[in-house]
C-alpha cells in the first residue's frame, strides 16, 4: 500500500474516533469521565498530526492554508500564554489540573485539531463524514442517557443526581455537547436524500432534544428553545413564504410554542408544573435563586478583576485569583457550600480574566468573524447562481438554510455558555464547526505554507520529539492518575501505610495533577494522626513530608489562597510533632489575607492556630500567654461571623472556642443570635456537635442543656438520654440522673443492664 493512503487511512481512524471519545469512561481513572477522554483526545492529536505532517510533506494539496480562524485562534494562544507568564503561575495555566484537564496544552491540541481538519477535510462528502461520526456517536451517548431515564439497571446511574449526565458525568457537559450535534442532524437532512436516513436523523434528533431537556441544564434548554424558535421563524416568514399551507402551519407552530412558554410562566406554582422536573427548572430561573446569585457573584468578582488587569487578564486557569481577591463572604451559606471557583460561568467573563480585552476581542472573533465571511460567500453565491459552486451546489435548494443552521449554532454555544463554562466535549464540535468555516474565509502566506520544505523539517522534529511527548505529555501522567486512585481505594479501606507508600509514588512522578495529589495526601497523612494509625516515628516522618509537599504546592501556585489554608490546616493538625508549626500557620494565615481577605474560612483556620497556641502555653503555666491566645482566637472568629452572620458553622466555631477556653458565659449570647436570625441550629447534627464540644471541656450545665433538647429532638436515640443522665450525675443532680436512666432502662436489653448499673453508681456518690 502507497505511503499516502496509509496516512491517510490513520487520518481518517483518528479523526472519526475523536467523534466517539465523548462516550469513554473508565473507573479505573482519577476523575473517570473526564481524564480518560482527554488523554485519548491528547493521543489521538498527536499521533494523526505526525501522520498529517507526512501527508502535507507528500501531497501539495493538504498542506493546509493559514486562514483567518487559524491565525486568529494562534493569536489567541499566544495572548493567553503572555497573560499566564506574567501572572506568575505558569506551570498551573499549561497543564491545568485532572477535573479540568484544560490549560494551554489542551488549546495547543484543539489548534492542531483545526490545522488537520481545515488542511485534510475539502470535500463536502469528506466533511459530511465527519459530521455523520459525531451525530452516531452522540446518538449512542443519548441512548445510553435515555437508559439513565429509564433506571436500567446495567447502566451506570447518573452522577448528577436527577439530571442525565450519560458518559459525560456532567448534565450541562451533555447538554451543550448535543445542541451541536443535533444541528449536525439537521444538516444531513438536509443533505441526504435517502428517506430512511433521514427518518435516522429526524428519529435521533428528537432522542436528543428530549435528553437535552432531561439535563434539566437550564441555559441549554434556553438556548436550544430559542434556536428552534428562531430556525421556524426563518422558514415561516422566509425560506416557505410560498408554501401557504406549510407556511401557515409553521406559524401555528411557532405561536403555539411562544404562548406554551408564557402560560408555563404564568402558571409556575400550578401542580402540573411543579411536578414536571423540566418545566420546573425552568420556570425556577430567579435572581433569587442560590445557584443565580452564586453566578452574579462570581461575576462581581470577575468584574472587580477586570478592571485591575483589563488589557491581558491573569491568563489561563487564573480566574481563582480574581475570585480569592474579591470573594463575596455571600457565597459561603452553610458549611459544604461550594466557595472555590475557578471559573466565572460565564464566556465573557472567563476570557476577560483569562486574557483581558485582548484574549476576549480574538476568542470572539475566531468565533463570529468566519460566520461573517460564510454568509458573503453564500449571498455572493445565490446572486451568481453558478451551477458549479463546491458546498453551494449542494445547498442550492436549501436558499439561506446552511448559513441560519451554522449562524444557530455558534449563538446556541454562545448563550448556553454565559451561564456555564466549556469542556473538551464541547470544544471538539465547535472546533470542527470553525475547522469547516475557515474555508471560507481569507488565507495568507500561501507562498511559504504551500512549500514543501516546512513540512519535512516540521515532520523530522516531530518523528524525533514523538515518543518524548507521548510519554511525557500522556503516558507518565495516565500512570500517576491511575496509581492515584489506587492510593485513594487502599485509604478508604483503612489500610493507611499502604496509602500512604502509594501516594508517594505518585508524587514522586513530578507530573500535571499534583496539586491535587498533594491536597489527598494531606488529608492522608491528617487522617494517620487524628487516628493514630501507626507509630510515633512514622506519624512524625509523614508530618514532615506533608510539609515538604505543601511548600512545592505553594512555589507551584503562589497565588492560589486555597494552597495557603490547606498547608495552614495541616500545620494545625500536625503541631504536636512541632509546636513552631503554629506560628508557620498563622504566617501563612497573613499572606491569605493579602490574597483573600474576605474568606471567614481563614478566620476559623487563624483562631484555631491561636487557640492551639493558648493549650501550649497553658500546658507550660504560662497563664498570660496563654489568655491571649485564647483572647485573639475569639476575636479571630468573631471577625468570620462579622463577614457572614448567616452562617451557623461559625457561630457553632465561635461557641466551641468559648466553652474551651473557659468563657461559656458568652455562649449564651450567640446561641441568641442564631435564634434571632432565623438560623436554626436545633438540629440533630448541630446539637450533637454543640454538645461534644461541651463534654470535652467539661462544661455539663451546657452538655445537660443541648442533651435535654436532643432528647426532644430525637427520643428514640438511647445515646442523648445516657449523655443527658451522665450530666446530671456530673452536677450532682442525682434524681434527675436517675429519672433519665429510667429512661435508658426502656430501651431494654444492655441498655437496661447498664441503666441498672449507673444507678447504682449514682447512688454511690461515684460521679462527686
Amino acid at each position: 500500500m502507497k505511503p499516502e493512503k496509509i496516512l491517510k487511512y490513520i487520518i481518517w481512524a483518528g479523526l472519526i474516533g475523536i467523534a466517539f471519545i465523548p462516550l469513554i469512561v473508565n473507573g479505573k481513572y482519577y476523575f473517570p469521565f473526564i481524564v480518560p477522554k482527554t488523554l485519548t483526545f491528547r493521543i489521538i492529536i498527536e499521533v494523526i498530526f505526525l501522520a498529517y505532517l507526512g501527508l502535507a510533506a507528500l501531497k501539495k494539496e493538504y498542506r493546509p492554508k493559514f486562514n483567518l480562524v487559524l491565525i486568529l485562534f494562534s493569536l489567541y494562544i499566544i495572548s493567553v500564554s503572555i497573560s499566564s507568564l506574567l501572572a506568575g503561575s505558569f506551570y498551573f495555566s499549561f497543564w491545568s489540573n485532572n477535573e479540568r484537564s484544560e490549560g494551554l496544552i489542551l488549546l495547543l491540541h484543539l489548534l492542531i485539531y483545526l490545522i488537520i481538519l481545515s488542511g485534510f477535510l475539502s470535500r463536502l462528502k469528506d466533511w459530511l463524514i465527519i459530521f455523520e461520526a459525531y451525530f452516531f456517536g452522540s446518538i449512542l451517548l443519548s441512548l445510553y442517557g435515555l437508559g439513565q431515564f429509564l433506571h436500567l439497571k446495567w447502566i451506570i446511574a447518573s452522577s448528577d443526581a436527577d439530571r442525565l449526565a450519560a458518559t459525560v458525568g456532567n448534565a450541562g457537559y451533555v447538554a451543550g455537547y448535543l445542541i451541536f450535534n443535533i444541528f449536525f442532524g439537521l444538516i444531513l437532512f438536509l443533505f441526504r436524500k435517502n428517506k430512511y436516513l433521514r427518518l435516522y436523523y429526524l428519529s435521533g434528533i428528537l432522542l436528543e432534544i428530549f435528553i437535552v431537556l432531561n439535563t434539566l441544564t437550564r441555559g441549554a434548554i434556553l438556548s436550544l428553545a430559542f434556536s428552534i424558535l428562531v430556525f421556524i421563524g426563518y422558514l415561516v416568514f422566509f425560506r416557505l413564504k410560498n408554501y401557504k399551507l406549510v407556511r401557515n402551519s409553521s406559524l401555528v407552530l411557532l405561536l403555539l410554542g411562544i404562548l406554551f412558554i408564557g402560560f408555563v410562566f404564568l402558571n409556575r406554582e400550578a401542580n402540573w408544573v411543579q411536578e414536571n422536573q423540566v418545566l420546573e427548572r425552568i420556570v425556577s430561573i430567579s435572581p433569587k435563586a442560590t445557584t443565580a446569585q452564586n453566578r452574579l457573584l462570581a461575576w462581581q468578582s470577575a468584574y472587580a478583576g477586570f478592571k485591575e488587569k483589563p488589557l491581558l487578564g491573569y491568563g489561563y486557569e487564573n480566574y481563582y485569583q480574581v475570585f480569592d481577591k474579591y470573594f463575596k463572604p455571600k457565597i459561603y451559606r452553610r458549611a459544604g457550600s461550594v466557595v472555590w471557583f475557578d471559573r466565572a460561568h460565564n464566556i465573557i467573563f472567563d476570557r476577560l480574566i483569562s486574557g483581558g480585552l485582548v484574549g476576549l476581542f480574538l476568542y470572539l472573533a475566531a468565533l463570529f468573524l468566519p460566520l461573517i465571511y460564510f454568509w458573503k460567500r453564500f449571498r455572493n453565491w445565490i446572486a451568481s447562481q453558478k451551477e458549479n459552486a463546491g458546498f453551494f451546489t449542494a445547498g442550492k435548494k436549501n436558499s439561506y438554510l446552511i448559513p441560519v443552521i451554522f449562524t444557530l449554532i455558534i449563538l446556541a454555544y454562545f448563550f448556553q455558555n454565559f451561564f456555564i463554562f466549556e469542556a473538551m466535549v464541547t470544544y471538539i464540535p465547535l472546533f470542527l464547526i470553525l475547522a469547516f468555516l475557515s474555508q471560507f474565509c481569507p488565507c495568507f502566506g500561501e507562498k511559504f505554507f504551500q512549500s514543501k520544505k516546512p513540512y519535512l523539517v516540521s515532520l523530522t522534529i516531530g518523528a524525533i520529539l514523538f515518543l518524548p511527548v507521548l510519554f511525557s505529555v500522556n503516558i507518565k501522567p495516565a500512570l500517576a492518575n491511575r496509581e492515584m486512585i489506587k492510593a485513594m481505594i487502599k485509604f478508604q479501606e483503612g489500610k493507611f501505610q499502604e496509602s500512604y507508600n502509594q501516594f508517594i509514588s505518585v508524587l514522586e512522578k513530578n507530573t500535571l495533577g499534583n496539586q491535587e495529589y498533594r491536597q489527598h495526601f494531606g488529608e492522608l497523612v491528617m487522617t494517620l494522626i487524628d487516628q493514630r494509625a501507626a507509630d510515633e516515628s512514622f506519624l512524625r516522618q509523614a508530618a514532615l513530608r506533608g510539609e515538604q509537599e505543601f511548600d512545592k504546592q505553594i512555589a507551584e501556585r503562589p497565588e492560589s489562597s486555597r494552597n495557603y489554608m490547606m498547608f495552614m490546616r495541616f500545620l494545625n493538625k500536625t503541631y504536636q510533632f512541632n509546636v513552631e508549626r503554629l506560628d508557620q500557620a498563622l504566617k501563612l494565615g497573613e499572606k491569605i489575607k493579602e490574597l483573600s481577605p474576605t474568606r471567614p474560612q481563614l478566620y476559623y483556620e487563624i483562631a484555631y492556630s491561636h487557640f492551639y497556641l493558648g493549650k501550649y502555653f497553658e500546658s507550660l503555666g504560662q497563664k498570660e500567654k496563654a489568655e491571649q491566645m485564647f483572647s485573639q482566637s475569639s476575636a479571630e472568629m468573631k471577625k468570620a461571623i462579622d463577614l457572614q452572620d448567616q452562617v451557623i458553622e461559625s457561630y457553632l466555631n465561635m461557641i466551641t472556642i468559648l466553652l474551651a477556653v473557659n468563657q461559656d458565659e458568652k455562649a449564651q449570647s450567640y446561641l441568641d443570635k442564631m435564634d434571632e436570625l432565623g438560623l436554626n441550629y436545633h438540629t440533630e447534627e448541630s446539637l450533637a456537635r454543640l454538645a461534644d464540644s461541651a463534654v470535652r471541656a467539661k462544661e455539663y450545665q451546657w452538655t445537660k442543656k443541648f442533651y435535654q433538647e436532643l432528647t426532644m429532638l430525637i427520643p428514640e436515640k438511647p445515646e442523648p438520654w445516657i449523655n443527658l443522665a451522665l450530666s446530671h450525675a456530673f452536677l450532682g443532680e442525682n434524681d434527675q440522673a436517675i429519672a433519665a436512666a429510667q429512661k435508658i432502662k426502656e430501651f431494654g436489653g444492655e441498655y437496661a443492664r447498664q441503666a441498672d448499673l449507673f444507678v447504682q453508681d449514682v447512688l454511690d456518690g461515684k460521679f462527686k
